[in-house]
Order: C-alpha cells, then structure tokens, then sequence
C-alpha cells in the first residue's frame, strides 16, 4: 500500500504534468470503485485540474468548478499517465481523457477491487478524510498536539501509528521503521511511554517519513514498494539488523505483519506470533 511518502511523491509529479490540464471527460470501466453519485461523474468534463493535494492516504484532483477527486489507492492502486488511444484493460478502473491526448488513469493489480473513488465538492464530506488526525508534515504536528494524540486511548504504538484517526499517512510499513529508529517495543502501550520515549517516537516519526521522501526524489518513475530499498526492518525477515546485527523477527496477522528487531527494540525478547497463538487455542 502506498503510504505518506510515496503518495507525497506522486502528488508533486501530478502537480508538474497535470496542473492546467482540461478535462475532456471520464470512463468509469469498473463503477464498484467510485462510492458517490452527486455530483455525476460527468460535472468533471470541460473543468481544468487547478492542483492536487494529499490528505492521509488520500490523493485529491482539485479542479476550478469545486469539485474534488479523491482517490484511495488502498492495496495494489497506482495511477498512471498513459496515451488516450491506449485501450482499456481489466486492470483500469477508471480514466481521465486530458486535452493533451493522455489520460490519467486509475488501475489496479489483482482481482479484488478494493480502490476507493469519491467526487465530492469538498473533501471534509469523505468520511475517512473528514475524521484524519496529524499530518505529519503538517504545521500542526508539534510535539504538544503527538503526545496529546498519544493520551487519547491507551493502545500498542503500533496501532497508534496506523490509526489515520491519530496520524494520517502512516501505515504497516512506516510505522515498522519508525519504532525501529524509536527503538520502542510495537507492543509498548501508549500510556505507558516515558517523556523522553514520546519524544524519540515524535523525532522518529518525522526522521523516517522525511528520509524517504528524499530517496524518493531521486527516482526517475513513481515509486512503489519495489523501490523500498532501503528499509531497516519492515520486510526483512531474519536478515541482520543493521544497528546491533541480531536476525530480524515478525509477527504475523490474519492480514498484515510487524517486523523489529529484538536486540534494538524489546530487550532481546522475541515476540509471540499472534496467529499461531491464536491458532493454539
């Protein structure tokens, strides 16, 4: 799934190639991805994409009769430019034919639709926008307003982390790399944490985030996971950590995993396996 980075990436270069571009119309190839109806798909055609902008895991069209294309990319998502007389295939769900002979497209791999399309004339009407928490490369990420959001519910600061309600844009993976280079347990409860680990997590967050970004830049595409390259942790199963050496170690969900390291993180401790724990009894 894309998270704050990637996603940071791909809104700046949809800025540099879309921004000023006519909307000659739309085709809906898949209608199961866009969970609106008013206004019509059809209110986009002849309207000029004024900007585009990031909200969580959001990707929002921004356009100068007021309406707004919110875009999910959920798992398997990613948006593509690609000439209009390309055909459509199974795996476009939905494009946008530009003035200039391209279109923006929305696709995804796989067989389950699980992209998430909403054309709203404002973004707060997009529950899950309407409900996100911090941004963290927004002014309001201070230190005061995190450890505020940390004191809500007592919770893992892994679920703290991937909770768009407390953070927006962090997800599995990020938040794997952040309490990697907050050296905090995934499983530390939130209303436990000391003043000076809120602030290494809060430091942390915003170190990993920013990184990436950067390594990001540099590419000549739009990143994806293939480009997490540089990941310390977060799918690195039993390779050595590259602080203290010690085997990289996960725990496993129905639908997701949290790799740390052991020697780094938890004292040396390995983590019970939640699924087989639950398989157990």
């Amino acid at each position: 799934m894309p998270e704050l980075p990637e996603l940071e990436i791909i809104k700046s270069r949809l800025r540099l190639t879309l921004a000023g571009r006519r909307i000659l119309g739309a085709t809906l190839h898949h209608p199961a991805v866009l969970k609106t109806v008013d206004p019509p798909l059809e209110a986009l055609t002849d309207s000029h994409i004024s900007s585009v902008s990031r909200l969580g895991k959001f990707l929002s069209l921004n356009t100068d009769n007021k309406l707004h294309l919110c875009v999910h990319l959920m798992l398997n998502g990613r948006l593509i430019t690609i000439p209009s007389n390309q055909p459509m295939t199974r795996h476009h769900l939905l494009a946008l034919h530009l003035d200039n002979k391209t279109d923006l497209r929305v696709a995804e791999s796989g067989s389950k639709r699980r992209v998430a399309v909403h054309l709203v004339t404002n973004p707060q009407k997009v529950e899950r926008i309407a409900q996100l928490g911090l941004d963290p490369l927004g002014p309001q990420f201070t230190l005061n307003r995190f450890r505020s959001a940390l004191k809500r519910r007592n919770r893992t600061v892994k679920r703290f982390l991937t909770d768009q309600r407390a953070v927006g844009g962090i997800g599995n993976c990020y938040s794997d790399e952040i309490l990697f280079e907050a050296r905090l347990s995934p499983f530390q409860k939130t209303g436990a944490l000391k003043p000076e680990e809120s602030i290494r997590l809060f430091m942390a967050v915003k170190k990993v985030l920013a990184d990436a970004i950067i390594r990001f830049k540099s590419l000549d595409h739009l990143p994806d996971r293939r480009d997490r390259t540089f990941l310390k942790v977060h799918n690195r199963l039993e390779q050595p950590c590259p602080v203290c050496d010690t085997p990289v170690r996960r725990v496993s969900y129905k639908e997701s995993t949290t790799y740390y390291c052991p020697g780094c993180q938890t004292g040396g401790r390995i983590l019970a396996d939640r699924r087989l724990s639950r398989l157990l009894k």
